[in-house]
């Protein structure tokens, strides 16, 4: 008896101890299975998105005394930013999307006429571009985007009474501009990024009719004087963009981008000028800038900002702009101005290049995510 017991003993003993190497062996590959997956590093291979971004407020102040050289009077500004993006990557797919908009006012107590606050600043931007991975650092990509203003711009000058008069130059959709482009994308490193396309296509919307031919729009063919809403041209496109911090507080970004047109544009105007009653002193001076009624439209453009933090939400910004576009127009100095029927400041139809500048230091709150 004794010994069947210690023989059931000895059996329960075994499978006992069995049962608890199994059990052990278990716990031990759950956990180095456990300490695999989180010491698991991110591969090009693996799905995942990004989607950092800011917000943030800027003001500026400035008070110069009636005895001061560097100017005059007091003004302050206050500009609102938003940044949005969405980031794609898996092995060899590469989407990038981006929202950017600013809107600001700026407050002069030297600024006369109906309205002694002024918007300074209006733009917002979408952007997708779409890259497949062909070689180390070069991707064949497609590249969409969309830009304008939220509200109505002007431009003010004094009258004869010496009173600012806002002339309006701009408007939601007038102009807006869009592209869509076809071409390799090269980044050589986390610095820079270089996209090129011979194959692009650059849309320019304007509608609002009062600013047509501003912006090169073409007549319809319906004999009624009417201007075409978007206007096409297919051409080159180039872009470099650097993007980066430099330091721990310091944003660098800066933005060079260029578009020639293979067709012709802007090519009514013959009747614009016409139609407004413009007239040149000496119409043969200008025959060197255009072809005919015809131009190449083509632009560059260059942009720089730069961010410092102060503290963790408090920044100083740097932000400038300079664009120089062929398609669109500027006042002309040669008008008639004894004409009664010319209202807007801009002198519609005349095709010359209008290079713009504008330029902004501010101090600020931002939160970035």
């Amino acid at each position: 008896m004794k010994k069947k017991l210690a023989i059931a003993f000895l059996f329960a003993s075994s499978v006992a101890a069995y049962a608890a190497d199994e059990s052990a062996s278990r716990l031990v590959n759950i956990a180095e299975s456990t300490s695999n997956k989180s010491s698991h590093t991110e591969t090009g291979d693996s799905v995942y998105w990004k989607f950092p971004g800011s917000v943030g407020l800027n003001a500026n102040q400035a008070y110069f005394n009636d005895y001061c050289s560097d100017g005059m009077g007091s003004s302050a500004t206050v500009d609102a930013f938003l940044r949005l993006n969405a980031d794609y990557m898996k092995g060899k797919i590469m989407w990038k999307n981006s929202f950017n908009a600013q809107y600001g006012f700026m407050y002069s107590d030297q600024f006369t006429g109906d309205d002694d606050i002024r918007k300074n600043m209006d733009n917002f931007a979408l952007a997708s571009k779409f890259g497949y991975k062909a070689a180390d650092k070069l991707y064949y990509s497609v590249l969409g985007d969309l830009e304008s203003q939220f509200t109505k711009g002007y431009n003010y000058a004094s009258d004869v009474n010496n009173l600012d008069s806002a002339y309006l130059v701009s408007n939601f959709f007038a102009p807006a501009y869009a592209k869509l482009s076809i071409g390799i994308d090269y980044t050589p490193n986390k610095y820079l990024t270089v996209f090129a396309s011979p194959a692009s296509a650059r849309f320019t919307f304007c509608t609002d009719t009062l600013l047509s031919a501003n912006y090169g729009m073409e007549r319809k063919d319906n004999g009624k004087g009417e201007y075409k809403k978007v206007r096409t041209e297919i051409g080159a496109y180039a872009k470099a963009v650097s993007d980066f911090d430099v330091t721990s507080t310091l944003h660098f970004y800066s933005l060079l981008e260029g578009f020639y047109a293979y067709n012709k544009a802007v090519h009514s105007y013959n009747e614009a000028l016409y139609d407004n009653h413009i007239f040149f002193d000496d119409l043969a001076s200008y025959s060197g800038q255009v072809d005919g009624d015809e131009i190449h439209g083509w632009f560059v453009r260059w942009r720089l900002e730069l961010a410092m933090k102060v503290t963790k939400n408090i920044n100083v910004a740097f932000r400038t702009q300079l664009k120089y576009d062929v398609s669109e127009t500027k006042q002309n100095p040669h008008v008639d101005k004894t004409n009664t029927k010319t209202t807007d400041k801009w002198d519609l139809g005349y095709p010359v290049a209008k290079t713009q500048f504008w330029e902004a230091t501010s101090l600020g709150i931002a939160y970035q995510f």
